[in-house]
């Protein structure tokens, strides 16, 4: 019965859509129109505050749209969001540039008019946890009713990836022709490569946390575990005495978890001024830029910090069960830039001993990024408005940089 109910929930949901769309078309397509759509974030932040700047610094007369609203958890939020999914249908039906960084569902439900191109800035570098089509054999994927009434991942014109690397995977999660999946770079990290903007960051946090410029900075970023935004959590056990005694007051580890989780690592008072929770802080750039080393797990955080190249430890004690669930694009065990451990005792000692190979962190970074010269945004803002990509002096002269 449950199940029968969720069914009819969500057919209500696409025809509404379906209708609006198809009301939507009898309104002008505005050719000065440009929408940033998602529901990763309230705010505009990474990509599309990179790529906004640039349109902006243009001076090209855009009319602009934020459609900046996460998915609620709650039944009366969720009704509410569908109103915000209406209005998002109509948006794109009188767009010019509709741009999404996740899956982003009033994209899937209509064939788009011409004139309309949705452009993904995809919110992951790199190509690491399979999804979209590559995953229909896995619990993770939608389940059948979902996939007849649509097709997702459609209607993109354009896709944006970190690199050469990450072109077939990105085919095979979206089910599209290689053809329109560009290696241009991912906005943000051009933020990473910036200098000048490093000694910024540098300034503003350590005049918050003036104790951090003489310590060691860990930051523990981990992705979630569950099959998307409702059921995510993470329960790897963080023993925080173990991680004072063994490592001295001269550590601080940051803690970022994944916005999805909800059931956050609680930090004891006395161990506040040593375990610090970032994860509300707004731009994990920031503590990309700061941290020492970087402890993660699945997240394809770990693509921008090998930019910086710094260590990266992989602590999973879960990796059969999530191949079980969701799997990898390339295998896990030979393709992550770093010690694999299965708990936190095991990752103090590798702060411990300190020894990490430089040369396979350098060599991950050039094998998914074609570009590494901060310039991700420029190029991405002139492929969408004129189609131009860089040319051949120009890509071998990046390789070497």
């Amino acid at each position: 019965m449950k199940q029968k109910l969720r069914l009819i929930q969500r057919r209500t949901v696409h025809y509404l859509l379906l209708l609006t769309y198809w009301v939507s078309k009898f309104f002008p397509l505005q050719q000065k129109k440009v929408v940033f759509a998602t529901y990763r974030s309230d705010k505009l932040v990474d990509n599309f505050r990179a790529v906004y700047d640039e349109l902006e610094s243009r001076e090209l007369g855009f009319q602009y749209v934020f459609l900046l609203k996460r998915f609620p958890q709650n039944v009366f939020g969720q009704i509410k969001y569908v109103f915000h999914m209406m209005r998002a249908t109509y948006e794109l039906a009188t767009a010019r540039y509709f741009i999404i960084d996740d899956y982003y569902y009033p994209v899937y439900v209509s064939r788009l008019r011409p004139g309309t191109e949705v452009v993904q800035l995809w919110h992951a570098c790199g190509a690491f946890k399979k999804f979209g089509y590559s995953v229909l054999d896995k619990s993770y994927s939608p389940d059948d009713d979902y996939l007849k009434m649509v097709v997702i991942h459609r209607n993109y014109a354009k896709v944006y990836v970190s690199g050469e690397a990450c072109i077939a995977p990105f085919a095979e999660a979206f089910g599209m022709d290689s053809s329109r999946i560009y290696p241009l770079g991912v906005p943000r990290t051009d933020q990473l490569l910036n200098q000048k903007r490093q000694l910024q960051v540098e300034s503003k946090l350590y005049a918050q946390y003036p104790e951090w410029r003489a310590k060691k900075l860990i930051l523990l970023a981990p992705t979630f575990r569950g099959n998307g935004q409702t059921t995510a959590h993470y329960d790897q056990e963080l023993n925080f005495q173990q991680f004072r005694d063994q490592l001295g007051p001269d550590h601080i580890l940051l803690l970022r978890m994944h916005p999805f989780v909800l059931n956050r690592p609680v930090v004891p008072a006395e161990f506040a001024d040593q375990i610090i929770d970032m994860t509300d802080y707004p731009d994990i750039n920031d503590l990309m830029q700061i941290a020492d080393i970087l402890v993660t797990d699945y997240s394809s955080v770990i693509f921008e910090f090998a930019l910086l190249k710094k260590p990266i430890i992989f602590l999973v004690n879960d990796l059969n069960a999530y191949k079980e669930e969701r799997d990898f694009y390339f295998p896990y065990e030979s393709f992550v830039p770093g010690p694999i451990v299965s708990s936190f005792d095991d990752v103090i000692t590798w702060i411990k001993t300190n020894q990490y190979e430089a040369e396979q962190i350098e060599d991950f970074a050039a094998r998914f990024f074609t570009y590494q010269d901060g310039q991700a945004t420029k190029r991405i803002v002139d492929h969408i408005l004129t189609g131009a990509l860089p040319d051949a002096a120009y890509q071998e002269e990046m390789k070497t940089v």
